[in-house]
């Protein structure tokens, strides 16, 4: 399926070795694209292969020639290194030396400096903070010359704090270099700041407006004033996960859970921002050793981390923002694979859930009773009731049109009366219940 794009030998070559045997919906999309030089902004899920869509069609088109010609900007240094990785895996079969370097914080700086002095990578994978130190501070990293630039996990990259240092970087590129953008979700700042520096672009979108991966089943058990910590090790107790990333908000809480796995006989491994480059390196590599089973996070693991193998994902607390809940859940059900995510919910998380639902994600309410999952009528009759009132409400709404000649004060007017005719609807349906009560009383 890949030999329709016509790709160099070697990357033919890397394609079998990775087993790779068609293109995902993303890459169907945006391969051709790229290998027509186009300026393209794409949103799909998380694990639906965007790295290789761009990776791919890139390396395709490298020139030999010693200078920058791609520049691939990310948000975190794991990202950054996983990159590395996918291209290694790719160019070890070409007969020709490609220079790849990876520019992160936490790096030898000065050595970084000396081998720039003597020549240039042909592509270039670093952080923002990174990229502007070699490539403004010092002026030794010679992006002008990139014909193509790269932005993953975009709407990260472009948060408030480092859109001006992001502005800095793109002043440097040439009028007609080609943008790609990669992004499980894309905003409008997003689109009013690449309209500054291009013309014309695809925006190709994959999700179908539905926020999660259909390969996820997404579990919400309600915590209600139950002891969270001792809910989790029921929980774990009730499966045999190949590995589970359990997601707090907080790296107190991080420490807190992992603490308590401990003590109750679980093997753990945690990542949070504040650890060293090297310990999370470090912790990753186990990961992918299968040392553990279990692995404790904050929101460092939810963006860009590809932890291959995620069985299960659990929220032991929601995020604030919904959209780390997509990149959180996000860890499983990766490609083709199936996935769960379960997370813990309290009545305060009511419209955290409503937003959720009504951005398309499909929810199953669940409960642990006996050590096993048994679906709870709780939430999900409170869902019943909500959608019958919308739909009663939508009935009082076509009961009542705009009038065909409106005068001014109409719309107070009609609300006024949409109002008292709902209040009487749902008056109706309490007498109704209370009816249905007395009689029930009369037949015992």
């Amino acid at each position: 399926m890949f030999k329709k794009y016509k790709f160099k030998p070697f990357i033919n070559e890397a394609l079998i070795d990775l087993g790779f045997r068609e293109p995902t919906n993303v890459q169907k999309e945006v391969i051709p694209k790229v290998l027509n030089n186009e300026n393209v902004i794409a949103q799909s899920q998380t694990g639906t292969g965007k790295t290789h869509a761009f990776l791919l069609p890139l390396l395709n088109n490298l020139d030999n020639v010693e200078e920058v010609q791609y520049v691939i900007i990310v948000p975190t240094r794991e990202l950054a290194y996983q990159i590395s990785d996918e291209i290694n895996k790719i160019i070890k079969f070409s007969n020709s030396l490609i220079d790849v370097r990876t520019y992160v914080g936490g790096t030898n700086r000065e050595s970084e400096i000396e081998r720039l002095k003597i020549s240039q990578p042909q592509i270039v994978i670093g952080t923002i903070g990174k990229v502007k130190d070699l490539a403004i501070s010092t002026n030794l990293l010679k992006i002008h010359t990139a014909k193509a630039v790269v932005v993953d996990e975009a709407d990260m990259v472009f948060e408030s704090s480092e859109i001006e240092d992001i502005d800095t970087i793109f002043a440097r590129f040439v009028d007609d270099i080609q943008v790609l953008v990669f992004s499980a979700t894309v905003f409008n700042d997003l689109i009013v700041f690449l309209n500054k520096y291009l013309s014309k672009f695809e925006l190709v979108d994959l999700t179908n407006k539905n926020i999660a991966h259909e390969n996820i089943k997404h579990i919400f058990i309600p915590t209600k004033n139950k002891n969270k910590f001792t809910l989790l090790v029921n929980l774990l107790n009730t499966f045999h996960p190949y590995l589970v990333l359990i997601f707090a908000n907080t790296k107190t809480t991080v420490d807190d859970i992992a603490n308590h796995l401990g003590e109750n006989g679980f093997k753990v491994g945690k990542l949070t921002g504040d650890l060293e480059a090297r310990e999370r390196k470090q912790i990753l590599r186990r990961i992918k050793d299968a040392d553990f089973q279990y692995v404790v996070a904050s929101d460092i693991a939810s963006r860009g981390i590809d932890i291959t193998g995620v069985s299960h994902v659990i929220n032991f607390e929601l995020p604030n923002d919904i959209e780390f809940f997509i990149h959180r859940t996000g860890r499983t059900g990766r490609i083709d694979n199936d996935g769960i995510s379960i997370s813990f919910y309290d009545y305060e998380d009511d419209s955290y859930i409503n937003k959720l639902e009504a951005k398309g994600l499909s929810c199953t309410y669940m409960a642990l009773k006996n050590n096993e999952l048994v679906p709870t009528k709780e939430r999900n009759a409170r869902s019943k009731r909500v959608n019958k009132m919308t739909t009663l409400e939508e009935s009082i709404h076509r009961a009542i049109p705009v009038p065909k000649k409106v005068k001014p004060g109409y719309k107070k007017k009609r609300n006024e009366k949409i109002q008292k005719e709902l209040r009487k609807a749902k008056r109706n349906k309490i007498e109704d219940i209370y009816r249905r009560k007395a009689r029930k009383e009369e037949w015992k």
